[in-house]
């Protein structure tokens, strides 16, 4: 369930999918209302993610766009984690990567550089695997937690927009599944 674009179709105009979903929408994540999504609205763009009662940096997200077409309106959908959250992945692997090498070098003295210490180096290869590991482990869990989040909004604009999925997603989300 990986940023992939689907298409709902909507009977209502943009404005008032947008409407509909303010309703159903907080804001701000520090509100303690009870809407089931928090997120930004404008009448053209969508950010939305579940409400969770704990912290998820690598929960899923839904970005959308929607476009007005003369039976109502078209929702333009990706899910996929918040592009910060994707940022902190990439530094985080370049520094294990960096690491690793730095590690392996120092370990098993590539150079040939004497460094003085009688103490094994081989702890500064390991160091980074652990941390390659740690964020492998944190990033399947987290992943694991958000897996009902895509199915959740879609029900959800189901229900509120009285949505459908275009022939066209539904036939693509149907070759997906697994068997």
């Amino acid at each position: 369930m990986a940023s992939e674009t689907i298409d709902l179709l909507s009977p209502y105009r943009p404005e008032e999918c947008a409407r509909r979903l303010r309703m159903v929408t907080d804001p701000g994540r520090r509100q303690r209302n009870s809407n089931p999504l928090i997120g930004v609205i404008t009448d053209t763009t969508l950010r939305l993610r579940r409400r969770l009662a704990y912290r998820n940096s690598f929960q899923t997200f839904l970005f959308a766009t929607m476009e007005g077409e003369e039976k109502g309106t078209r929702l333009r959908c990706r899910f996929g984690m918040h592009p910060v959250a994707v940022g902190f992945l990439v530094v985080w692997f370049c520094f294990v990567i960096v690491g690793l090498g730095v590690g392996l070098t120092v370990a098993f003295d590539l150079f040939g550089i004497d460094h003085g210490i009688d103490r094994p180096l081989w702890p500064a290869a390991v160091v980074p695997v652990l941390m390659a590991v740690f964020a492998l482990f944190w990033l399947k869990f987290s992943r694991r937690l958000a897996d009902e989040d895509e199915l959740f909004m879609i029900e959800l604009f189901r229900f509120s927009l009285d949505a459908e999925l275009t022939p066209e997603s539904a036939a693509r989300r149907a070759a997906e599944q697994p068997r």
